[in-house]
């Protein structure tokens, strides 16, 4: 009995010293586990302030760099009022910006006559372009960008080439006047000749009268060239094409038919009607005078895709060669005995006064020219 209750307690004693082995065993792993996960907690804490100083670093960074950007920036939220802006911002709109509404600010910056010219003239006399790009986070971000030297030095260039153009064009007129002149000084001398009838007298007469008309006639165009149109107002473009045709109609001659038709008749377009009138009737006169016996004349009005307005001037004549098309709007270049090759020129500086454009279709029969303008804004 005593032997079984000391093998019992010598079990008992060698299960409890396994027991104590395994628990030691046990806590020298938890041990060293606690040891690298504390190892790895300060490894990702330094990374962590690390990168919290890098981030830090960045932010920093990036925001000298936006401070000395050349051009205005300004965040804007989803009401379009001002959250943050940068130092050139400031400097082109004026003070204050932040929390404002930027449609008001740019009113209150630009000059009275911009009227969402490109680009913006503000009241301090610089000029800016301004774009715009949406966040996904909802709000904007505008970029105000000073073009003031390249605005200047366009408006530079194109005075000089006006400058220049206008040289060429007194050289090309005083060659154009000689020949009616001398017609005329000739004739007038005629006329002081003795023992002249009175028959003689009165064809020197005409003739001196026709080389006079005609001087007047190159002066005229030469003055209608450098104005390009005075006043403007707002004019309905099927009322500038009916007046186009009443000047026609007297000119048509058999064979001739002419059709005028308004796609949109409620375009307007600003616009000095006479010399409007009188590029469009230069245009549709072209064409008459190039027919031979049968021609189709139309004057179309219509507003385009992007909401333009487009007066075409189209025929199924002769048409223009394919040699001369490129040179057809410049100044005293004409393929006609009697022409003085400024007719187109007149054409394509009137429209160009009026903010448009003039071209030549490329059609595969007759001609067609297409004058596009901004069109009116009507309530």
């Amino acid at each position: 009995m005593a032997a079984n209750k000391l093998e019992l307690v010598e079990n008992r004693r060698s299960e409890l010293q396994a027991a104590f082995l395994a628990f030691g065993s046990v806590s020298e792993q938890l041990s060293g586990a606690f040891d690298s996960l504390r190892t790895q907690v300060a490894q990702l804490r330094s990374e962590l302030g690390a990168a919290h100083a890098g981030k830090e670093h960045l932010a920093a960074r990036l925001s000298a760099l936006i401070a000395g950007l050349p051009g205005g920036i300004l965040v804007l939220d989803g009401a379009g009022k001002i959250q943050e802006c940068n130092p050139a911002a400031r400097e082109l709109l004026g003070e204050p910006l932040p929390a404002e509404c930027f449609a008001g600010v740019l009113q209150r910056a630009a000059a009275g006559g911009s009227g969402g010219a490109e680009p913006t003239e503000l009241r301090s006399g610089r000029f800016v372009n301004i774009s715009r790009r949406e966040l996904d986070s909802g709000g904007e971000v505008v970029l105000l960008t000073d073009v003031t030297e390249s605005h200047l030095m366009q408006v530079f260039l194109t005075r000089q080439q006006r400058l220049l153009t206008l040289g060429e064009l007194a050289a090309g007129l005083a060659h154009q006047i000689r020949t009616p002149l001398a017609a005329a000084l000739l004739y007038a001398s005629q006329m002081t000749l003795p023992g002249r009838s009175a028959e003689d007298l009165a064809r020197c007469a005409g003739k001196t009268v026709g080389s006079l008309k005609q001087l007047d006639k190159l002066v005229n165009d030469m003055l209608a060239f450098a104005h390009g149109g005075a006043a403007r107002e707002a004019v309905s473009v099927s009322a500038l094409l009916e007046q186009v045709a009443q000047w026609l109609r007297p000119a048509l001659r058999r064979g001739i038919r002419l059709t005028i038709r308004t796609q949109a008749p409620d375009l307007m377009v600003r616009a000095n009607a006479p010399s409007l009138v009188s590029a469009v009737l230069n245009l549709a006169t072209n064409a008459l005078q190039a027919a031979s016996a049968e021609l189709d004349l139309e004057l179309l009005g219509r507003r385009t895709a992007a909401g333009r307005a487009q007066i075409v001037v189209s025929d199924n004549g002769p048409g223009v060669p394919q040699h001369i098309r490129e040179r057809i709007f410049e100044p005293f270049f004409t393929t006609r005995v009697r022409g003085n090759g400024i007719g187109l020129a007149i054409v394509k500086s009137v429209v160009e006064a009026h903010q448009g454009s003039v071209c030549l279709a490329d059609v595969p029969r007759g001609a067609t020219f297409i004058i596009e303008l901004p069109a009116e804004v009507t309530a």
